[in-house]
């Protein structure tokens, strides 16, 4: 096949919600603008699911807005989309029999002091290991590994104690519901109107491309696809997940980029959607559990949730960190045998029973997904400066963005992913000017 060209401005390698939103930058400035997506549709890890299969817009990827989110909290309401505050109450089985889940870090005076002591940055696990080593720590140091994992989808080993500590210090987390809400109409809607916006705009959205190589000269940027296709432009924003960077070659080659992918943590998840017939879980135990939002525990799938406020027959389960990494391969039947047995431990019921009550179940390994191999980011002990070196300057017009790469923050969010899109666009912007 003979090369062809097209002589768009700028092009953006994957249609999620950074590239979505860098586009819908980039057109606002009267840019031409060509977006290759490998997978069949749009949202990257925004991952709608079918709303009358589970009653409610359902997600397979991301699913609550975390906090300020100055930017998703603005396109939302310009979408005239629907914010539902986040409420409920959280329980945990992870220190014996079910009980209301406390807050163990803001009012943890001895982790405060030690964390504010920290002089060098080390990892979660060896912070943990070398400041609780008494048995009777042994229950608090799993509820902090158990959150990392799961909340923060990072290993122990990896992610740094000073950006959890910043974090952890500043404001609420996993273990205090506060400011997060969730999007009635879902995500999907979110990237809809965005995908909506781009081609009201003039920006060409080509679905089931994948790139493979990237080659730069003074003239001009040139991006190549199976079968000998090439696209031209003076600019490029890659924003694929930071493991699939790897995948595309590129000339001049960008060792010491890929060498910075290699040092930001980039955590797995396998998400998995339950219909029941009824809100079994309510009459299972010896407590009432119509308020619950969130189920900590110890198993596999480390953490359940509802839809409360709103109230329907569906639990989430989660599992991330490390252990996700182990089920790559497992199949979807195996990963919803393994979350019923998980819910039978903790709710002392039959798997068998609980099987007899499952409508549908939807399984969403992002592991093993081949455009992301994996959930999202989180800051290592060798991060530090990697996301404003990853990024890109004027000079050979190849930039990066996503989630991983927002200098706000929002990393691993949504809010994080808009937020990287728009400023990279803005910054390429500039070297154009």
């Amino acid at each position: 096949m003979s090369a062809q060209k097209l002589n768009a401005e700028v092009i953006i390698i994957g249609a999620g919600a950074a590239g979505l939103a860098a586009a819908r930058e980039f057109s606002k400035a009267g840019k031409k603008v060509l977006i290759l997506e490998a997978r069949d549709r749009v949202g990257g890890r925004i991952m709608p699911l079918d709303k009358d299969v589970f009653g409610y817009a359902a997600q397979g990827g991301a699913e609550w807005v975390h906090g300020e989110a100055k930017i998703t909290k603005a396109l939302a309401k310009e979408a005239g989309l629907t914010l539902v505050p986040e409420d409920g109450e959280i329980w945990s089985t992870r220190s014996g029999g079910l009980s209301l889940h406390k807050s163990f870090i803001r009012t943890n005076d001895s982790l405060k002091s030690k964390l504010e002591a920290l002089k060098e940055d080390i990892s979660i696990a060896e912070f943990l290991e070398s400041n609780f080593d008494d048995d009777l720590d042994k229950n608090f140091k799993n509820s902090i590994i158990k959150m990392v994992e799961g909340y923060d989808a990072a290993d122990p080993r990896r992610i740094s104690t000073f950006a959890l500590r910043d974090e952890w210090l500043s404001k609420p987390r996993m273990t205090e519901i506060v400011d997060d809400c969730r999007i009635m109409e879902g995500y999907g809607a979110l990237i809809a109107f965005l995908e909506g916006e781009c081609l009201r705009c003039g920006v060409e959205i080509r679905l089931g491309v994948r790139v493979t190589e990237i080659k730069s000269d003074e003239s001009a940027v040139s991006v190549y696809v199976p079968g000998g296709e090439r696209f031209e432009s003076s600019q490029v924003l890659v924003t694929v997940s930071l493991p699939v960077i790897s995948d595309i070659g590129f000339d001049p080659k960008i060792s010491d980029r890929i060498k910075v992918v290699s040092k930001i943590g980039f955590g797995s998840a396998i998400k998995i959607i339950i219909k029941f017939r009824t809100r079994w879980w309510e009459r299972a135990l010896d407590h009432d559990l119509s308020k619950m939002a969130f189920l900590l525990c110890n198993e596999k799938f480390m953490t359940w949730w509802t839809q409360y406020p709103e109230v329907n027959t569906v639990l989430t389960g989660w599992m991330a960190g490390p252990d996700a990494e182990l089920y790559d391969g497992a199949s979807s039947q195996e990963l919803t045998d393994m979350a019923l047995e998980c819910l039978s431990r903790i709710f002392k019921t039959g798997k068998e029973a609980l099987a007899q009550e499952v409508i549908v179940a939807e399984v969403v390994n992002w592991h093993s997904d081949q455009f992301t191999r994996g959930a999202y980011s989180y800051p290592t002990v060798d991060t530090k400066d990697a996301p404003e070196r990853l990024v890109g300057s004027c000079g050979d017009g190849v930039f990066f963005a996503g989630e991983a790469l927002y200098s706000g923050q929002a990393t691993a969010t949504v809010e994080g992913a808009l937020g990287s899109g728009i400023e990279v666009a803005r910054r390429m912007l500039e070297c154009k000017a």
